[in-house]
């Protein structure tokens, strides 16, 4: 049966989910859908009723080994093998898109990820003509990460490769105090994080979760052994949880002048809310990690105090006190 438009992009979208493992339903994914319309006005809405059958469609007319797992309460590839052989179709909105996702790839990922993500990019532009070409100088689109930390190629595709086939890795690492170890390790998360790669998973070896800082593997072997990724692993693999930090709670910074015209597009948080004051503005956050708010108050250079928790504010007048002791020395 021929597809429209409108039925493909919502196919392919739900292959995607399927093949992320997301297990998405009738009801999440038409969700997902009217959200769509709302934020990139792709004219995709539908009922659940319709996904169902677009489900139907993948199952009947593109053998798609379709699973529901009741547990989840979503769909589900029963095997890894199958690929959607579908008409593709790109608008210029979709190559923008993929021109820009390759632009940054290539200053996030070493070598040969980078390069085979441009290829692929490639492939596309050579078979596609967009029209943003005639007047677009993609040179021009210019990307300047935040400080990153060289890492071997060899080493980030191993736990690449680990990652994205869920198998345990053997890893020789040496921690932040300089010591080295060995472990069996599930690397269940891939995640960038401020310039640097890290890796939040579950040790075998010291039968915990862990957040290993990929630069520092020294060797890694993949094992024949593979792992079920877990979702509860994942959920953590967000700024505030990622090292299993302390956290503070009902955090109050104030902001002089200068720097209450920079918080906009150099916040504290994510998720700060910005009083104005007569002298500069205060920052609150409800909840956030210790060692951020201490190392970004430290960064401001006195542009920023913290009002609430007040033993906050002793641990920073502690540092300080040891920085101007070091430098008098």
């Amino acid at each position: 049966m021929p597809l429209s438009k409108k039925q493909l992009m919502r196919l392919v979208r739900l292959v995607s989910l399927l093949k992320e493992n997301r297990y998405p339903n009738c009801s999440s994914f038409a969700l997902a859908m009217r959200k769509a319309d709302l934020d990139e006005n792709l004219n995709v809405a539908c009922s659940p009723k319709t996904i169902f059958r677009d489900i139907q469609t993948l199952k009947n007319d593109f053998d798609a080994p379709i699973k529901f797992d009741k547990a989840r309460n979503g769909y589900y590839l029963a095997h890894r093998g199958w690929n959607f052989s579908c008409p593709q179709i790109y608008d210029d909105t979709e190559m923008l898109a993929a021109v820009i996702g390759a632009r940054i790839a290539e200053h996030i990922f070493p070598d040969p990820l980078q390069k085979q993500i441009r290829y692929a990019v490639d492939y596309l532009l050579t078979n596609n003509n967009p029209a943003f070409l005639d007047k677009t100088q993609i040179d021009s689109l210019v990307i300047i990460p935040a400080n990153r930390t060289k890492i071997d190629a060899s080493i980030f595709m191993s736990i690449f490769n680990a990652w994205q086939n869920h198998n345990v890795c053997h890893v020789e690492y040496k921690d932040s105090k300089g010591n080295c170890s060995e472990r069996e390790f599930e690397p269940h998360t891939l995640v960038f994080f401020d310039g640097v790669w890290y890796s939040k998973g579950f040790c075998r070896t010291r039968k915990e979760i862990r957040t290993l800082v990929v630069p520092r593997i020294q060797n890694i072997t993949i094992t024949a052994d593979e792992f079920e990724p877990d979702s509860a692993i994942i959920k953590t693999a967000t700024e505030e949880d990622l090292f299993d930090s302390d956290m503070i709670d009902d955090v109050i910074v104030h902001c002089d002048e200068y720097l209450a015209n920079i918080i906009p597009i150099r916040p504290l948080h994510p998720d700060q809310e910005i009083i104005p004051t007569v002298n500069g503005c205060e920052l609150r956050v409800k909840r956030m990690s210790k060692y951020r708010l201490i190392t970004w108050i430290m960064h401001q250079c006195g542009r920023a105090y913290i009002k609430s928790p007040r033993n906050m504010s002793d641990e920073i007048s502690e540092l300080a006190n040891k920085i101007m002791k070091n430098c008098n020395e």
